[in-house]
């Protein structure tokens, strides 16, 4: 007989609140969500979600997200506000309003997520397939970076990041962001964000060189006058043992400064080899091939061996 009691009260509590009677929120009531294969996040507009009400398919639906962030309710009345929510957040608010409108006694509710809000993302600058993409779930910034190809030879080592047009970029340093799972380096993304990968700073280098040219530098001691005549792919044959750096200068309003640099002696490894800094400029003039040719004409009238090994030695 208790069984039979306890079978038929179980059975009475779902049924719907009639009279005058106002019941109050089971909380232990409220289950997870069940069903969905996207993790969970809080729900913003457009994200659409399924709100079950166990054993009232007339209570229960699937919908969107509507723009200004609420939810109708079969039944319900008014809008429910769930953006900003998490599920669970949703699943106590529509117990409640189904207790307080009287609908049912312990409601069992539900709500999952079935297809995130569609979204993009836009990666600019110095990545190599720059552009918008769509999202429909929060990434990360990784990730992101991921999608855009990674970085260009001509990138800088950090980029710029900004939720929203109102906001001060963010600046991230890439190869941080590479070696680090710090949600503060590698932020999740939700949709709507811009990411910029700046050029880095350049040094020039031209005059006599096989291939003048501008050189990334992407930290302090990048450039330096070998590193610049490597990467020029190196001197040509009439070079001045002379080189110059032309340097802006802040305390003289950005107007360029001259240095003279041993040139000849850093190539012979006589003299230390010199740093350049962004916005450099390193010239190397040509000797106008007074030297050579002297030594040329000089040995014009000699041959055999003792005129080719007189010729390299003047050539040194």
């Amino acid at each position: 007989m208790a069984r039979i009691l306890l079978t038929l009260a179980l059975a009475a509590s779902a049924l719907p609140v009639s009279g005058q009677v106002r019941p109050v929120v089971d909380p232990v009531n409220v289950v997870p969500a069940t069903g969905s294969t996207l993790p969970d996040h809080k729900i913003v507009a457009n994200d659409l979600i399924s709100v079950s009400v166990y054993g009232e398919p007339g209570l229960s639906r699937i919908g969107r997200v509507f723009a200004d962030g609420t939810i109708l309710m079969p039944k319900l009345n008014g809008p429910i506000r769930v953006e900003g929510l998490w599920p669970r957040e949703v699943e106590a608010q529509i117990t409640r309003d189904l207790v307080d409108e009287q609908l049912l006694v312990h409601p069992l509710v539900a709500v999952s997520i079935v297809e995130y809000a569609s979204k993009m993302i836009s990666v600019v600058g110095d990545v190599k397939v720059p552009g918008q993409f769509t999202i429909t779930g929060p990434i990360t910034l990784l990730e992101a970076m991921a999608k855009s190809g990674w970085t260009t030879s001509d990138a800088g080592p950090d980029l710029l990041f900004t939720r929203s047009a109102n906001e001060a970029p963010k600046k991230i340093n890439i190869e941080e962001l590479q070696r680090t799972a710090d949600p503060a380096v590698n932020v999740t993304l939700t949709g709507g964000e811009l990411i910029n990968v700046p050029d880095a700073p350049k040094v020039w280098v031209t005059g006599n060189v096989t291939h003048p040219q501008a050189v990334p530098v992407r930290k302090p001691g990048d450039a330096t006058v070998l590193k610049l005549v490597a990467s020029a792919e190196g001197l040509t044959q009439y070079y001045n043992k002379v080189a110059y750096i032309y340097r802006p200068d802040p305390g003289d309003g950005g107007k360029r400064r001259e240095i003279a640099v041993p040139l000849k002696d850093i190539m012979h490894r006589k003299a230390q080899d010199v740093q350049l800094f962004a916005d450099d400029i390193l010239l190397i003039p040509d000797d106008n091939g007074n030297t050579r040719r002297s030594i040329l004409q000089s040995l014009q009238a000699l041959g055999g061996a003792g005129a080719s090994a007189a010729i390299v030695t003047g050539m040194r």
